[in-house]
């Protein structure tokens, strides 16, 4: 099995929602107007796997139409995402690098991937979602999709991922992860969708194992092996207390022999590479 680490865009946010230590009180406003002395950069990451179950594809990153010329550009951002969602993610894409270009230069075509999996639909992992609507799955958890639509997620942009032929799954039959939710995702078991709940209540980590033995994705759970190390979770939180228990989860793995990487989607230290399990 191979993880290709793919930069998809990046995001400039404000450092509370980085570094507020889990607290789910972060005051969105105020982060969506912090100067830029108060903010920080963070990529994107998007992980294209080559599995013996087939080619996937987890989460997309921003698409062009965020950042028509390669920078940030707040009046094609407003035109994808609320005011508020622009000014709080203040996102770009270098040219070359959304998904469908980064896809592309390595000869890739969306018919040829065997699914798209959605972790959570925040609009940095599902913006580029219409630019493969040629794969042969698209795949969101079921939890995601649901409350997306009621409640505090409602500042997300169902647009961005409502489209004809998406999978909904629900987490079922299997024991696994911080709250004993899981589904697989191919016949076998190799690879899973694996509830990580915290930072939204439906957040799908993704389990991909092989011979080798397994790696995980896991979102937003983290931004980088650092807060499972010390148990500091990041900024926002729909849930802080399920939050500091999905960390625990992501200890216990990261520390399993088998486990060959736990890979986060905002780490600025991951850089684009091969991982090979």
């Amino acid at each position: 099995m191979k993880i290709h680490i793919l930069d998809c865009g990046y995001i400039d946010i404000s450092k509370d929602l980085l570094l507020g230590g889990g607290s789910a009180r972060v005051d969105l406003p105020k982060a969506a107007a912090a100067p830029e002395s108060k903010r920080v950069t963070l990529p994107v990451h998007a992980f294209l796997v080559e599995h013996r179950a087939g080619l996937f594809l987890i989460d997309t990153g921003w698409s062009r139409a965020i950042s028509p010329k390669g920078v940030y550009d707040r009046a094609a951002v407003s035109k994808e995402l609320p005011v508020h969602l622009a000014a709080m993610y203040r996102p770009y894409v270098p040219e070359g690098m959304a998904v469908d270009e980064r896809l592309g230069t390595m000869g890739i075509k969306p018919s040829d991937l065997d699914a798209v999996i959605i972790t959570h639909l925040d609009p940095d992992h599902v913006s580029g979602m219409r630019s493969l609507s040629g794969a042969k799955r698209i795949i969101v958890p079921e939890d995601e999709a649901y409350w997306s639509v009621r409640t505090k997620y409602r500042l997300r942009q169902p647009r961005l991922w409502e489209m004809p032929g998406v999978e909904r799954m629900f987490y079922r039959g299997r024991p696994l992860g911080p709250v004993g939710k899981a589904v697989e995702i191919t016949e076998d078991g190799s690879v899973m969708y694996v509830n990580l709940p915290g930072h939204t209540d439906g957040q799908a980590g993704v389990v991909l194992k092989d011979k080798g033995g397994y790696a995980v994705i896991a979102a937003d759970a983290a931004v980088s092996a650092a807060n499972w190390e010390t148990m500091r979770a990041p900024g926002y939180a729909a849930n802080s207390g399920i939050q500091k228990r999905t960390l625990g989860w992501l200890a216990k793995t990261a520390n399993d022999p088998e486990c060959k990487a736990v890979l986060c989607s905002h780490d600025k230290d991951l850089e684009p590479k091969v991982i090979e399990v």
